[in-house]
């Protein structure tokens, strides 16, 4: 019998290696994406988080508690963006006015801070979802002091069903939705808010009569919009709500495509911002109108709502 060579069986050896290496016989070297333990990732399963940042209404900014931070989405919810140009479509079941939508956006971010801020809470995982977003973000039913944070997003009508997820709490959310759009909750009550805009040039874009926050520590976050089809000198043009308070507008114009706002509050103005220079809040949060009138007191556009 001939003599094997002795590189044939470092050969083998080596061979061997990869091989065990492979079939997951050994420990290979791995990089952590998650902290070790039970991942709030992982289907099905939990883990504690103390929230460090609340980015918007449905994103919030975590620390594990060896330390390592994570974004994460809230599962199953989608709350409004906070700038317009996130806002466009029809995702809110015919609400397509973005700033309407900005509005939400903002106080649904308010309203998870006032949530979560500084709290510890449980993340936990969904076999249906996968564990990230196209964003790198993890994706998690969020839970604090054992309540379930989406639903309660939901039923307050600050966010609606994420319906393009697959998700297991589709199915038990859809029932809080269907329930807030029909109390009118929260986004949902664009229902209940009506236009008149006879032929005039200059429509109210939108109203927020309900600022972010405490309304009399927010007084510029209550705002009435306004827009126009044409260059129109606002100089004489007047304002109102139900109680027959009265802003005038001075020389200041406004062209078409553009936006002028009209901020309850203090401020500097400027060509698109003005300020009413009021120190409380005006405008009714379950029910009023402002109404829009030319320099002969005609009647140009109004809006209502709860009335």
């Amino acid at each position: 019998m001939a003599r094997k060579s002795p590189f044939l069986y470092v050969a083998l050896f080596f061979a061997l290696g990869i091989f065990l290496t492979l079939s997951g016989c050994t420990m290979p070297v791995t990089i952590e994406i998650h902290p070790p333990g039970d991942e709030a990732g992982t289907c099905g399963s939990s883990m504690q988080a103390l929230v460090t940042r609340v980015i918007d209404g449905d994103t919030i900014m975590v620390q594990y508690p060896g330390g390592r931070e994570e974004t994460v989405r809230i599962l199953g919810i989608d709350t409004p963006e906070t700038e317009d140009h996130g806002n466009w479509g029809n995702e809110y079941e015919g609400i397509s006015d973005p700033a309407y939508l900005t509005s939400w956006g903002l106080r649904a971010s308010e309203y998870t801070r006032s949530l979560l801020a500084g709290r510890n809470i449980t993340l936990t995982g969904d076999c249906q979802a996968g564990e990230r977003d196209r964003y790198g973000r993890l994706l998690a039913y969020v839970s604090r002091d054992g309540t379930d944070v989406g639903a309660m997003l939901i039923r307050e009508g600050y966010a609606r069903i994420y319906a393009e997820e697959s998700f297991g709490k589709k199915a038990s959310y859809l029932p809080l939705q269907r329930d807030a759009q029909a109390a009118g909750a929260g986004l949902w009550r664009a229902a209940e808010v009506t236009k008149t805009s006879p032929d005039g040039p200059v429509s109210i874009a939108a109203v927020q009569y309900d600022a972010p926050g405490d309304d009399r520590e927010n007084l510029n976050g209550e705002y009435i919009a306004l827009a126009s089809r044409e260059v129109v000198n606002l100089s004489g043009w007047t304002v109102a709500d139900n109680s027959g308070t009265v802003y005038t507008f001075h020389d200041v114009v406004i062209r078409p495509g553009a936006t002028i706002t009209l901020h309850i509050g203090s401020g500097i103005p400027t060509g698109t911002d003005l300020y009413w220079n009021l120190s409380v809040p005006l405008l009714g949060n379950d029910s009023d109108a402002v109404t829009l009138r030319d320099p002969s007191r005609n009647v140009v556009a109004t809006m209502q709502w709860g009335i």
